[in-house]
């Protein structure tokens, strides 16, 4: 069977057409990382930068307040650069945290993140429905094990999350 597998016409040309097979799918497989390498770029490039006014008489907090909160923003947008899925979702809790801090610290009333979202009136925080999508989202990664957050749910989030904080003139 060996010496007929050596000497076979017809084995070589399988042969031949296996290689040319597996090039043809090693150059689809490459092509395939540099088309996702570029749609990640320009999710990067495309993401929510809103242009938010800041209301009459919003509470704004310290200079010194400020600097740490942007501080922990820088490292928050290293995760969200990040590409494992994890990483995102530590970005958009940590975004949550930060945004509740600052309005716990800007005056605010509630015990919770939620209950202040609650007391704030419309139109005193334009970022208000954006803030509650995006809270929303992380609740749903704190209590759903299996919940899968896709990259642009995350930027969107994060985004909304800067919104609110670019209005509180934090960032």
């Amino acid at each position: 069977v060996v010496d007929f597998i050596r000497t076979s016409s017809s084995v070589d040309a399988v042969q031949v057409v296996l290689q040319q097979i597996a090039v043809l799918f090693c150059f689809l497989c490459i092509g395939f990382i540099v088309f996702t390498r570029f749609q990640k770029s320009a999710l990067k490039s495309s993401a929510p930068n809103p242009v938010v006014a800041v209301p009459v008489g919003a509470p704004v907090a310290s200079a010194a307040h400020a600097g740490i909160l942007r501080t922990r923003w820088s490292a928050l947008l290293t995760n969200l650069d990040s590409t494992h899925e994890a990483q995102w979702k530590v970005a958009v809790i940590e975004a949550d945290k930060l945004v509740d801090d600052a309005l716990a610290k800007a005056g605010f009333p509630g015990a919770t993140f939620g209950d202040r979202l609650s007391n704030i009136q419309p139109g005193a925080l334009l970022s208000l429905d954006g803030i509650w999508w995006a809270h929303k989202v992380r609740n749903r990664l704190a209590h759903e094990v299996d919940y899968f957050l896709r990259y642009t749910e995350a930027r969107q989030a994060v985004g909304y999350f800067e919104a609110a904080l670019s209005e509180l003139k934090l960032i």
